[in-house]
């Protein structure tokens, strides 16, 4: 916990310094006292511009949203094909997932039935011992993981 403590101070420390040298390359610091003693200065013409700058972005925003040419239901449309693509991706990866499930319990199966076969052999070679313990771990990994999916 000290460790992740001392390394946020770092970093911090960093972020703090660069952004010291980026104030002092620029002398951004003196521009903005100036700019905010101008403004304590002449209020009412801050509060002139403020409102003029509003208004104007205002009126440039309704102007090209009144003569763009769109269609409504284009519009509603698209909004409306945003839930509707995350709702067919989840299904996607449901149905992708039952796949793999399905396919992991066939999988299953086909290691139970080669293990009983080489279970069942009355003599067995050092080969057919090495397969019944890879077999048996691979089984094991497989019933596991179906375990934890369940």
């Amino acid at each position: 916990m000290k460790i992740l403590k001392k390394t946020k101070a770092r970093k911090d420390a960093k972020i703090a310094a660069a952004v010291k040298d980026f104030l002092t390359k620029f002398k951004l610091k003196e521009k903005i006292d100036l700019a905010n003693q101008w403004a304590d200065a002449h209020k009412k013409k801050v509060t002139v511009i403020t409102i003029g700058t509003l208004t104007l972005s205002l009126i440039i925003g309704s102007w090209l949203t009144l003569t763009e040419d769109y269609n409504e239901a284009d519009l509603f449309s698209e909004m409306a094909e945003v839930p509707f693509d995350g709702m067919r991706r989840i299904q996607r990866l449901k149905s992708m997932q039952m796949d793999q499930t399905v396919e992991l319990t066939n999988k299953g199966q086909q290691l139970k039935h080669d293990l009983d076969s080489l279970v069942r052999l009355p003599v067995k070679s050092h080969k057919d011992s090495v397969d019944i313990m890879v077999k048996y771990r691979q089984l094991e990994l497989v019933v596991k993981y179906l375990d934890n999916k369940q």
